[in-house]
């Protein structure tokens, strides 16, 4: 047997990575990183690290030592054991977080509730492209918003069994969200033997991180936890207009917070991910769908698995557009398709994601999953045997025959790609059932889907004692 895996894209060469490093370093060395939380700042002080007001310096030997205890692999363990996942090897998909509205076809854009936040879970549950749940797809503005990371870590729990991603929530909330999946899981000792949540950790560019997002962060690495960090840099407005200088930047905020997360636990579970883009210079505003974006994240996906062998998670299934149209399809397809090809292990921002992550929309998660398809089909290896070369094949159908009924082609025929909701039949075909628009046939997908979901994943008890620990908490 041949084995041919494509090759990945690379934009720069080996030595190049090592000077993207450097001047991250050096940034981190003479400008230093800002830490608005004295709990870090006392973490570094104890570490012998200089410390200037809010400011913290590192040294490329800080840096360096980092780096080394950082897991290149790592288990994201589910409560259903076979959705467990392993980091570092393949492509997995994290869906979206962020978004305010929520959209379809029927009611427009509206502001999500916590009815859509459950829908959406649903949806990630019962989907076969979907390897992560939880985050904050879509605000709920129904409810308690000082309370509301209980809520929806219950409704996650309730509705899903796939890993969980979290959201920053500060160091309270969290230790709460975290203590819910405990029960959940139903292990005194699960945080000293298990990764079982991971969150996205964001500083603010350039080079300073509030205190929320570290008191939810010291919460996670304490108990042994997944921490993503994620600049969110836009060039152009708070970072460098080119791919290497935004690419130099948020190195340097990824390995601020990396070095944070080692000094409190060495070996402690790191995802860099790369969130960030470029602004639109004709009014400043975030942007989504820019290839400049997805040059900046080849090449940091290049420096984070080629220089530091650490996995990487990208930002990927985003759009500018506003409504599920040719741009959304072009947008997302772009992006989705140029991460899995550069080597990408994990994507974000994936399904249903519209308007520079300001909307999620109901159809286009159905559609997002077909995208997500076909790009993990293409950068699957091409392995092949003698008999699929078809030498005999060939010269049994002979001069002018056809393939259609032979049995070799009976065998292959559920091995090539399908369409989910894209239409492949006939122009006659299509306009004798309704002549419908693939958002129509996406609306009607996650309907049934909703329909079909289970009422709950938990047990009774472990129910009512998650919902009694809430009343607690509150």
């Amino acid at each position: 047997m041949n084995t041919r895996k494509m090759s990945l894209l690379k934009l720069l060469k080996d030595e190049d990575l090592e000077r993207i490093h450097l001047a991250s370093v050096e940034i981190l060395a003479k400008t230093g990183m800002i830490f608005h939380s004295q709990d870090a700042l006392g973490i570094f002080k104890t570490h012998g690290f200089k410390v200037i007001d809010k400011t913290v310096f590192f040294t490329k030997k800080d840096v360096d030592d980092a780096l080394k205890t950082c897991p290149s692999t790592f288990k994201w363990r589910a409560r259903k054991e076979t959705a467990s996942v392993t980091v570092g090897e393949g492509v997995l998909v994290q869906p979206g977080g962020g978004s305010v509205y929520i959209q379809d076809i029927e009611q427009g854009r509206r502001e999500g509730r916590l009815q859509d936040f459950i829908n959406i879970q649903k949806l990630y549950q019962s989907s076969d492209v979907v390897d992560m749940v939880g985050f904050s797809p879509v605000d709920a503005c129904d409810i308690d918003q000082d309370s509301k990371s209980l809520d929806m870590q219950f409704e996650i729990l309730k509705n899903t069994d796939k890993p969980i991603h979290g959201h920053v929530c500060g160091g309270k909330r969290a230790a709460e969200m975290l203590e819910m999946a405990r029960i959940a899981f139903g292990e005194d000792d699960i945080f000293e033997t298990s990764h079982i949540m991971g969150l996205s950790i964001n500083p603010k560019s350039p080079l300073s991180i509030a205190d929320d997002q570290i008191s939810t962060l010291i919460e996670y690495v304490e108990r042994n936890q997944i921490i993503l960090p994620a600049p969110l840099s836009i060039g152009g407005v708070s970072g460098p207009l080119n791919p290497i200088g935004i690419t130099t930047l948020v190195n340097a905020e990824t390995l601020g917070v990396l070095v944070l997360t080692q000094l409190i636990k060495p070996g402690a579970p790191v995802l860099p991910a790369i969130g960030s883009s470029f602004a639109y210079m004709k009014n400043a505003a975030y942007c989504t769908g820019t290839p400049d974006q997805m040059l900046h994240e080849i090449i940091n996906i290049q420096l984070v698995r080629d220089f530091y062998h650490l996995p990487t998670r990208i930002n990927a299934g985003m759009c500018d557009a506003k409504t599920v149209d040719a741009q959304a399809g072009l947008e997302t397809m772009q992006n989705v398709l140029m991460g899995v090809l550069a080597g990408c292990n994990m994507i974000a921002h994936t399904m249903g994601v519209l308007d520079a992550i300001m909307t999620i929309s109901y159809e286009k998660m159905i559609i997002d999953e077909e995208i997500l398809k076909r790009a993990l089909y293409l950068s699957k290896p091409v392995n092949f045997t003698e008999e699929d070369l078809g030498v005999q094949l060939i010269g049994e159908i002979g001069h002018g025959g056809n393939f259609i009924a032979h049995d070799n082609t009976l065998k292959n025929c559920r091995s090539v790609f399908q369409p989910g909701v894209s239409h492949w039949g006939s122009y006659e075909d299509w306009f004798s059932k309704g002549a419908e628009d693939i958002t129509v046939r996406a609306n009607r997908a996650y309907k049934e889907r909703l329909a079909a979901a289970p009422d709950s994943y938990l047990l009774p008890e472990v129910e009512k004692e998650l919902q009694d620990y809430i009343r607690t908490v509150r």
